[in-house]
């Protein structure tokens, strides 16, 4: 079982994505949507030019009381061409919490972490999910991030 002990604080610089977006309703949210979505990046993740890392893919979200859009992207090293119906976009330079659980739910450990520590979520950054391709096992070959103030 994963404590704590486990988060880590880390400091990812500036990135580069490219990749597609779904956004949701929470009251009406139908699972099945992401999963279509993400069927659909993978299949369309070739056309991706300038990749940082081809066995990874990144799946940055937010949300507010009402929506959540959820993206799968790949790292680039700039956005020179974005293939049309996807998007490209920076993340700036930001720290962050990040774990990897074996079971259980990562994001109510990184919160848990934040609160016993004091710090704060930048509800204005986006958390990061990072799968790798061949072995995209929720939660326990997963690393998450969340953004801090």
């Amino acid at each position: 079982m994963n404590s704590i002990d486990d988060v880590q604080e880390v400091a990812l610089p500036e990135r580069h994505y490219v990749g597609m977006a779904i956004t949701s309703v929470f009251a009406n949210h139908d699972p099945k949507r992401i999963e279509q979505h993400l069927k659909a990046f993978i299949a369309r993740r070739f056309e991706i030019k300038h990749l940082v890392d081809a066995g990874s893919y990144v799946c940055p979200s937010f949300a507010s009381d009402q929506l959540f859009t959820y993206l799968s992207c790949m790292e680039v090293h700039a956005l020179p061409a974005v293939p049309e119906g996807m998007i490209g976009f920076t993340i700036p330079a930001q720290r962050y919490v990040k774990v990897r659980v074996e079971q259980g739910d990562p994001y109510e450990l990184l919160h848990a972490y934040i609160k016993a520590k004091g710090l704060g979520n930048n509800k204005r950054g986006l958390s990061l999910e990072v799968y790798q391709v061949h072995k995209p096992l929720w939660p326990s070959e997963v690393d998450v991030y969340i953004p801090l103030l």
